[in-house]
């Protein structure tokens, strides 16, 4: 079918005049969509591009009607760069094919789209990019859905250019993986179907930008590297080159992580920083202080832990601890140097123990002790006077009553910011993932 459409482009000259762009001296053509995405019998479909040029040039829509001979509709030109033109309504079950041609100075075509009059509108919206590799070199698509998708028309962009148009015997099973691999590695896959192969690299240690589209030219999903070194910086990464995988965790965001090609993503710990959501910067996250948690107390050692279970880091100033009956007053009140990181630990020590410990900061200790034998109540407040999280050992409701001793262990959530547990002390550090009961009596 492409080789008929193109080879009447050599006898047809567009007609519509491109916006000058004076920082690219070719013609680019990007932005293809049509509307409507699911087009019914006789309804007319609208067809946008976005293209800029040097110097003046031409652009014209090739259409064509069940691979018959391809039909030219001049483009018209519109506001910021964007040209259209209109297909006519056809019957149900007709197979459309279109592409753009821009000639200034020189000459730009666009890929193939195509769309099936009366078809089954399909739900893309489940489908995701889910694991991408610079290392091995491959794309992994995810499908969240209920139901299996067909590819066809489906297709990625690598920076800007397509590389990759799933066609008719491409699927992808409900719950299930596509998993392509670049032609850079072919020679490594020899067995690899060729229509599951990008035309293009992919960096571990580049900015770049993948993109997902469906057939129509509706954005599906965005990976957008925009500034890789931020990674090298935060997770001291060799040239900033990926360990592993960029990988989708259980939360939906991409994160360093052990590849599992065709396989359940496994979570990483480290977020990938310096992504854009597209174009335009993504909504800066809120901070959710319902992430950070009382996470360890020990009366032997006499330390209080907190632990942020969240990915952005939370300042803690103005929040403060209370123990028992709170008549005491605060026992520590954290100030503007307070910071827990994501996924991290602020610790803080009893002034009883103040002297074992010479080398910790003045604002880090508590001012009462911590028992490991007697009932004890510690609350964490917000600034507002809020409590966030708090502790309780004893069922009597008086607090400082002897009890069980269960020195020298600690009372810890486990995993980290789970169920309160009786656990080895693990100060500053990750808790054990179980524990024992704590004994209230």
């Amino acid at each position: 079918m492409k080789k008929i459409l193109f080879a009447a482009l050599a006898l047809i000259v567009a007609m519509a005049s491109c916006v000058k762009d004076p920082m690219y001296p070719g013609v680019t053509i990007s932005n293809v969509k049509y509307t409507p995405t699911a087009v019914q019998a006789n309804e007319s479909v609208t067809v946008t591009a976005e293209i800029t040029s040097f110097n003046e040039c031409t652009a014209s829509l090739f259409y064509s009607i069940n691979e018959e001979r391809s039909i030219e509709v001049p483009m018209i030109e519109g506001t910021d760069n964007l040209f259209k033109a209109v297909i006519p309504g056809q019957p149900n079950d007709t197979r459309v094919a279109f592409f753009i041609v821009a000639t200034g100075e020189l000459e730009a075509s666009s890929p193939t789209m195509e769309y099936v009059v009366g078809a089954v509108a399909v739900d893309y919206t489940v489908l995701r990019l889910n694991e991408l590799n610079g290392n091995d070199k491959f794309i992994e698509i995810y499908n969240t859905g209920v139901d299996p998708i067909n590819l066809n028309g489906v297709y990625i962009e690598k920076d800007g250019t397509q590389n990759w148009v799933g066609d008719n015997t491409v699927s992808i099973a409900a719950g299930g993986y596509l998993l392509l691999y670049s032609e850079d590695v072919a020679a490594d896959h020899p067995d690899y179907p060729a229509n599951l192969l990008f035309h293009s690299g992919l960096s571990a240690k580049k900015n770049v930008r993948i993109q997902f589209f469906s057939p129509a030219g509706v954005s599906i999903d965005d990976f957008n590297l925009t500034n890789i070194d931020l990674n090298g910086a935060a997770y001291g990464y060799s040239g900033n080159q990926a360990p592993a995988s960029y990988s989708r965790n259980a939360d939906g965001k991409w994160y360093y992580a052990d590849a599992t090609p065709n396989a359940v993503n496994v979570d990483g710990a480290n977020l990938v920083l310096g992504l854009e959501g597209g174009d335009v910067p993504p909504t800066p996250e809120v901070p959710d202080y319902t992430n950070l948690v009382l996470n360890e107390l020990n009366g032997t050692d006499k330390f209080i832990e907190f632990y942020n279970k969240g990915n952005l880091d939370l300042p803690m100033e103005g929040m403060y601890i209370m123990k028992d009956d709170y008549v005491a007053g605060a026992t520590w009140t954290a100030d503007a140097s307070i910071v827990i990181p994501a996924h991290g630990y602020v610790l803080l020590y009893s002034g009883d123990v103040q002297a074992d410990h010479p080398e910790w900061a003045e604002n880090l200790f508590f001012n009462s002790g911590l028992s490991s034998k007697k009932t004890v109540r510690i609350t964490l407040f917000m600034p507002d006077g809020t409590v966030r999280d708090e502790f309780t050992r004893g069922t009597t409701g008086e607090w400082g009553q002897t009890i069980s001793d269960v020195k020298p262990q600690s009372y810890a959530r486990t995993p980290d910011g789970g169920d309160w547990k009786l656990t080895d002390a693990t100060p500053g550090a990750a808790n054990p993932a179980t524990g024992d009961d704590i004994p209230q009596e």
